[in-house]
């Protein structure tokens, strides 16, 4: 349904009636939001995704050949990092399963530059193609029908469209949903960390 009809108008004004912001809690300049988990773009870029790893091993295993040589380096369980076997260590490391590192040379390549044309070729065969239209039109309904659609203000549905939240302790700043909190809410310690990491 296209944003412009007199028909969504009449659904998105129907939505919002008596709400308020879920975030914030504002009346002021709501709208209808419908978060990125449930939008058909996002459904399509997760099977396309997953399509496209999975083929890129396919790939690998039928049509390509590889070397592998040492790197010179190493890691024990005490020291995970990689680094290079002659590396003085200021403790004795523990030596049980010491790992090599090897990297990897491609030695053959029977299907070069036809990469593309076989993948879409195994959407087509393996019925990839097909499930994402399902999906999408499947996602397309529910956006539609509002199911998944929460309310906003326009302040903190611009925030969200950054990828960002509400700080759920102050409830006034926004923060990257990946934080906890905005960073006046971090301990002072935290804080420390921050501008120490920045100085760097």
């Amino acid at each position: 349904m296209k944003r412009n009809t007199k028909e969504w108008k009449e659904k998105r004004a129907e939505f919002l009636k008596g709400k308020t912001c879920e975030w914030c809690g504002s009346s002021d300049s709501l709208c209808v939001h419908i978060p990125r988990a449930f939008s058909p773009a996002k459904v399509s870029s997760e099977i396309y995704s997953a399509a496209y790893t999975r083929f890129r091993e396919i790939y690998r295993q039928r049509y390509q050949k590889f070397d592998y040589i040492p790197t010179g380096k190493h890691r024990h369980k005490s020291h995970p990092t990689w680094h290079k076997a002659s590396t003085v260590h200021k403790f004795e490391p523990d030596h049980t399963d010491l790992e090599e590192q090897f990297t990897e040379v491609l030695l053959e390549d029977s299907e070069e530059g036809n990469f593309k044309k076989l993948y879409h070729e195994w959407l087509e065969e393996t019925g990839i193609k097909e499930l994402i239209e399902e999906e999408t039109k499947k996602v397309r309904e529910e956006c539609e029908s509002l199911i998944n659609a929460i309310v906003l203000c326009k302040r903190c549905h611009f925030s969200s469209l950054r990828g960002m939240n509400l700080c759920p302790k102050c409830r006034n700043k926004y923060k990257p949903v990946n934080y906890e909190t905005c960073f006046d809410c971090l301990p002072e310690e935290r804080k420390e960390e921050f501008r120490e990491r920045q100085k760097r």
